[in-house]
């Protein structure tokens, strides 16, 4: 490489290098703008928010007695508020017994009044079986004392015997 070449390579290299001063150097400026221009809002932000942190901490002294009871109260009622919890589930847990059982009982009992009404139908049955047949028994002796006593009747109202044809008849029919 010759030496006019090497001159121009640093030449540039140099002019590089100022180009990148003069670009931090603007950036630079830049950002101490917005640094200054955030440090102004900052300072404004400042001077309207300390006369409210100032009243907050005035009420908090002036109210320290105050929330020092409130979260006493609450811890207070969070303790009650688990003492319930733990009565209505014990309840809770008492009422389903109490559910089994009635249940139970009253499986037993509808079991025990199935029984009887079964038992009341089979008896139910029974008498009027006997009392069908003690009803029919007379109707069937009257019926065979009326049909003796109608052929009584109709042999003497005949008065005669039936021929040995008309026998033999019948007891072809019959064979």
């Amino acid at each position: 490489m010759s030496q006019e070449t090497f001159q121009w390579v640093i030449a540039g290299g140099v002019a590089l290098a100022a180009l990148c001063t003069v670009i931090m150097a603007g950036t630079t400026v830049v950002i101490y703008k917005v640094l200054s221009k955030l440090l102004a809002d900052a300072e404004d932000v400042s001077a309207r928010v300390g006369p409210v942190i100032d009243t907050v901490r005035q009420l908090g002294k002036d109210n320290a007695t105050r929330f020092s009871d409130i979260a006493f109260n609450v811890r207070e009622i969070t303790a009650h508020a688990r003492d319930i919890s733990e009565v209505a589930k014990d309840q809770a847990h008492r009422f389903a017994e109490v559910g089994k059982d009635i249940a139970d009982r009253a499986k037993v009992q509808v079991a025990r009044v199935d029984a009887a009404m079964d038992e009341t139908v089979d008896q139910v049955q029974h008498a009027g079986n006997n009392i069908r047949a003690a009803a029919l028994k007379p109707v069937r002796e009257a019926s065979g004392v009326i049909a003796g006593v109608r052929a009584a009747v109709s042999t003497l109202a005949q008065g005669r015997r039936t021929s040995v044809d008309h026998i033999t008849q019948d007891e072809e029919m019959f064979i």
